[in-house]
């Protein structure tokens, strides 16, 4: 879902440049009240964990292929303005360190997969389970499912939007493989109190740590399939990643 240089007008680069920055600021304003000096250990494994995900490429059998986003993942355990805070630097490593996106187009990614996706998870998770504690039990299970299932839809649609192009069709392939992959990892950060003391969970650094490291494991074999964007734009592979 990245965008890379020379795919959008300068006048769009410009305005999205201006509102990623604006947006990122206001998360880094936003995160200090969503993050305590406890969770910092979680959020750093739970951004290196997705920082490597997004690294390894899945075939969707049906000609292209999709990888983790994880702003669900992120929303859901430490609020939207953390789960920004988290994708900011993200896209801003992989644009910087691997050439993975571009500079450029660094906001129209940012509002696309930090803003966007962030904030419709977070969202849609909260109105399916309101206020109440986070507990491994079937409704949040599904409703982590169906908040990773539309972030990567909303995302998908914001950047259409951008490039006037519908990627609803093979993005919402990609948002089952999205949702499969964050109830999995939701589950194994799962931790339970005793119910004597009242139920309170939070992401454990060792699960995300480990998976990070099986997601880097898995990188040499990820799939050289374009990814839905490019298969959608049908453009060359290297255009658009």
């Amino acid at each position: 879902m990245h965008l890379i240089e020379g795919t959008l007008p300068t006048t769009t680069v410009l305005m999205t440049t201006a509102a990623g920055l604006f947006a990122f600021g206001a998360a880094c304003y936003g995160a200090r009240k969503e993050l305590s000096s406890r969770q910092l250990g979680s959020w750093t494994a739970m951004t290196g964990f997705v920082f490597f995900a997004q690294m390894v490429n899945c075939s969707m059998g049906l000609g292209f292929s999709g990888h983790l986003l994880g702003a669900a993942l992120l929303a859901v355990f430490f609020g939207p303005w953390a789960a920004m805070l988290s994708m900011g630097v993200v896209l801003t490593g992989q644009a910087v360190f691997l050439g993975d996106g571009s500079l450029s187009t660094l906001g129209a990614n940012f509002l696309n997969m930090g803003l966007v996706a962030a904030w419709s998870a977070h969202f849609v998770f909260r109105l399916l389970q309101g206020k109440r504690s986070m507990l491994l039990d079937l409704a949040q299970v599904f409703a982590m499912l169906v908040a990773a299932y539309v972030s990567t839809v909303a995302a998908s649609v914001s950047l259409g939007m951008m490039i006037e192009e519908s990627l609803f069709a093979s993005y919402a392939v990609v948002g089952v493989l999205e949702a499969v992959l964050s109830v999995a990892v939701f589950a194994a950060c799962i931790r339970l109190k005793d119910t004597r003391t009242g139920i309170s969970v939070h992401a454990r650094v060792a699960p995300i740590a480990v998976a990070g490291l099986i997601a880097l494991g898995f990188v040499p074999f990820s799939s050289q399939l374009p990814d839905a964007l490019e298969k959608t734009l049908e453009a060359p592979i290297g255009l658009v990643d």
